[in-house]
């Protein structure tokens, strides 16, 4: 059931005319973890059993990890954190494993699982069970709640397709307290929706047909121009802008109107003067996530060495791009993000030190030269995205490069 539906929109009037007429509490919570259900049953029945799975195993190492003392919660966390990267694995790998024949997908009767469709959200339900693991293993959460708290926070509907992703201490309080809605709250709302609406069908879908039309592989022949190909790069990244902050808007939107706030994804990482800053603008729930449980640790792990913080930056810039997929394109997006970030960070870390160097670095003709350096690097590096392929991304750089050569 797709975000952007007639039928996903008189679903969810369902679920808020239920929602708000069950008491408050557990029965609200059970009614989210239901409808969920029912939402994973729409697309593929076993999807449901899969992600119930995934939050009840997550839901007992939680527990395991919680009646530890804090000097013992090695192993469980260990546990904890690699039984959802093993579901992760082998669900979105089943097919592959299996030996599974593609051709014969359609043949399946309903009941049998489909191995060709990996249960949808499958790495948001991964990050987000991890990061409960974790923070109970730094003291960050106490105790994992009720198996409802821990499943109405593991499947909750509106951000399984494309998050953002939450945290447990600072969602879970807020499922069905609100005893009614109010004006206040259903017009924030409805008015969040209506600019994702705007955001992903009036600029992203016209934007996108464009950029996508340019990208192809037949518009990189021997003496092609390079401004469709530019254009098209720089159509596609405001493209995925539009597109994903308005899917974005739209889930927040539609949180609020269940009483719920869910953390923000962008905050116009256009106005970022550099690839620190873009980062904490562009897809912030998925940089904070990897800051929090990937660069964090490293970075304090390396501590004693200068290169430990760029180290942790660079490690978890990789793991962003393998997020994505593990393809040689997502690769190559990770080492370059995080080459460019770890540089920085040495960069701030020592040159801004000397005094020259920081009263030049708050000049304004410096910023925006930083502007402009950050907008069309984030741009140009994804070419990886906007290509079905490393060779193809190549291809797009090795075309371009020529034409602006005069060849």
């Amino acid at each position: 059931m797709q975000l952007l539906s007639w039928s996903y929109a008189a679903f969810f009037v369902l679920v808020f005319s239920l929602y708000w007429i069950v008491p408050e509490g557990r029965a609200r919570k059970a009614l989210l973890v239901a409808a969920t259900l029912v939402w994973f049953c729409f697309g593929v029945w076993w999807h449901a059993v899969a992600a119930t799975l995934m939050g009840t195993t997550s839901y007992w190492t939680a527990r395991w990890i919680a009646s530890r003392p804090p000097e013992r919660r090695g192993v469980p966390t260990l546990v904890g954190v690699s039984l959802p990267v093993c579901y992760f694995l082998f669900f979105r790998h089943l097919a592959q494993w299996s030996g599974f024949d593609l051709q014969h997908a359609d043949l399946l009767p309903w009941w049998v699982p489909n191995p060709v469709f990996a249960p949808v959200g499958l790495s948001f339900i991964m990050f987000e069970t991890i990061a409960i693991q974790a923070d109970l293993y730094f003291g960050k959460l106490e105790r994992p709640g009720s198996w409802w708290s821990h499943m109405v926070f593991t499947l909750y509907f509106p951000t399984r397709l494309i998050g953002p992703l939450r945290r447990y201490q600072s969602f879970v309080p807020q499922v069905g307290v609100q005893p009614r809605p109010t004006p206040e709250m259903i017009a924030r709302g409805l008015s969040r929706v209506g600019v994702g609406l705007l955001k992903k069908v009036v600029i992203a879908n016209p934007i996108g047909t464009f950029a996508l039309f340019n990208m192809r592989p037949e518009m990189m022949l021997e003496g092609a121009s390079a401004v469709p190909l530019l254009l098209g790069l720089y159509g596609y990244w405001f493209f995925l802008y539009f597109d994903f902050a308005g899917y974005s808007d739209i889930v927040i939107g539609t949180s609020r109107l269940l009483g719920i706030e869910v953390p923000e994804n962008f905050n116009s990482p256009f106005r970022a003067t550099n690839v620190s800053e873009y980062w904490q603008r562009w897809h912030m729930s998925l940089s904070f996530w990897v800051r929090d449980y990937i660069y964090t640790p490293v970075a304090i792990a390396w501590r004693r060495s200068s290169w430990g913080a760029p180290g942790g930056a660079f490690l978890s810039m990789v793991v962003l791009g393998l997020w994505h997929g593990v393809e040689l394109r997502y690769v190559a997006f990770g080492v370059f993000h995080g080459t460019w970030l770890a540089g920085y960070m040495l960069y701030r870390d020592r040159l801004r030190r000397r005094p020259g160097v920081k009263r030049l670095a708050s000049r304004p003709i410096t910023r925006a030269v930083g502007w402009a350096t950050t907008l069309n690097l984030a741009i140009l590096s994804h070419v990886f995205y906007a290509t079905p392929s490393f060779d193809v991304a190549m291809l797009w750089v090795r075309t371009v490069l020529h034409a602006l050569a005069g060849g």
